[in-house]
């Protein structure tokens, strides 16, 4: 397994603000942030973790209500798994 340290992944604005990716230079995606539901202001994190690090076959993923929030989950998730700081 490849070291790959939390500082080479930056977020970066997809869709106009209604999608957050956080990726590495090369483009490699470690999560992503994406507004489901703009009435009620649900976003959707989703956390790609090689397949030891997730449940029943799922990776790390859930809703909450803002998009801060759900990029400090995805960080702190993602600092206990794959990325190191």
């Amino acid at each position: 397994m490849n070291v790959r340290y939390f500082d080479e992944f930056k977020w970066a604005e997809d869709n106009g603000g209604t999608a957050w990716n956080f990726r590495d230079a090369s483009g490699e995606d470690a999560a992503e942030v994406v507004l489901c539901d703009p009435d009620s202001k649900m976003w959707r994190f989703l956390i790609n973790v090689p397949p030891r690090y997730c449940f029943n076959g799922s990776p790390p993923a859930g809703l909450v209500h803002n998009a801060a929030a759900a990029k400090k989950v995805c960080e702190l998730i993602l600092s206990y798994t794959i990325l190191t700081r």
